[in-house]
């Protein structure tokens, strides 16, 4: 079985609703072996997530959350569509003590009644980057909205030279930017076929790019994208205040590191551990699916609405700087966001 615990011991079977019934009930009496049950949970969500529904107010009215060791990505798999009461038991909660734990439950859950909950309790004061940072907006009326799509492909890179890749890695600036000479952007990582990616927003572009200034710093790109496919008005932000470039960052080798990504399903053949499944062979990243949840997210600098998560992945892509890299879409102002974050 691809589950690999991150604590070591050997993975429980999980081949029939009645070996989740087990898996649950080691949670239940907070039963620590085999080690972190948070893997088995994680192999559950990418596999056979309608075996958990049955348990979702098993652990969230019972209170279980806390020793529950689910990533937020998985957990908005697993609590998806979860009943009224898991949505009001949670607000209750909430509205006595903030707690990370039930934010993230909530949050995970989707549905109408949770979208009205999440703004009732934004409105009344509870931490709108809280939610932010979990991919999820509060206009100014109205239910929160969500600004990503819960279903998952995940990025696999394929090293090599591939003319005409549907997902190219490693493209020449002059390639995806319409201004060379003037361009912030130093570096291009990887385009990706947004049609492939299920569940996003109509986007009048075919693809979008996932690219980097000369900076090592954490950044957000912003750019405009043309009716050719390329960026435009590109302008860089950067966290720390600091607009330096960093001259460690300028001279990378623009020849490194090309290939092409396949995105693919989430399935039995991915090693889960840890809590992710970055331990696959040639798996970086995930597209689809929420934000990390630990990180701002971009707001659109034209409408200033939170923009929508496109995918996430690893620096090792193509090495250029350290940390994670997403991407961003406004549909309504037709931009689009790189976002340069650390490891978490």
């Amino acid at each position: 079985m691809p589950i690999k615990p991150v604590h070591g011991g050997d993975p429980m079977p999980l081949e029939s609703p009645d070996d989740v019934a087990t898996l649950v009930g080691h949670l239940e009496r907070r039963d620590r072996e085999p080690a972190w049950l948070g893997d088995h949970f994680s192999y559950l969500a990418g596999t056979r997530p309608d075996w958990f529904r049955p348990f979702q107010e098993t652990v969230i009215v019972g209170n279980h959350l806390p020793y529950w060791e689910v990533v937020y990505d998985d957990a908005c798999v697993l609590l998806a569509g979860a009943s009224d009461r898991c949505v009001e038991t949670l607000a209750g909660r909430l509205r006595d003590r903030w707690s990370g734990y039930d934010m993230w439950a909530l949050a995970a859950i989707g549905t109408g009644a949770a979208r009205v909950v999440i703004a009732d309790l934004v409105r009344a004061g509870a931490d709108r980057q809280d939610f932010e940072d979990s991919g999820i907006w509060v206009p100014p009326t109205g239910p929160a909205e969500y600004r990503f799509t819960p279903q998952r492909r995940v990025v696999v890179l394929e090293p090599g030279d591939f003319p005409g890749a549907d997902n190219p890695v490693g493209l020449p600036v002059e390639r995806i930017v319409r201004d060379p000479a003037t361009t912030p952007v130093v570096w291009h990582y990887a385009s990706f076929r947004l049609g492939e990616i299920p569940g996003l927003p109509p986007f009048p572009a075919e693809r979008a790019h996932l690219v980097a200034p000369a900076s090592a710093c954490l950044w957000t790109v912003f750019a405009d994208i043309g009716a050719d496919g390329r960026y435009f008005g590109e302008e860089v932000r950067f966290e720390s205040g600091d607009d330096d470039p960093d001259e460690d960052y300028a001279d990378d080798d623009p020849g490194f590191g090309a290939g092409r990504v396949l995105l693919r399903p989430y399935g039995p053949d991915l090693i889960y551990s840890n809590g992710n499944i970055h331990s696959s062979p040639g798996v970086v990243g995930t597209a689809g699916g929420p934000p990390i949840g630990l990180y701002p997210n971009p707001s659109c600098p034209s409408c200033k609405r939170l923009m929508f998560h496109a995918l996430t992945v690893e620096t090792y892509i193509r090495e250029h700087g350290d940390g994670f890299r997403s991407l961003y879409l406004c549909e309504d102002c037709h931009k689009v966001a790189s976002t340069a974050t650390g490891w978490n």
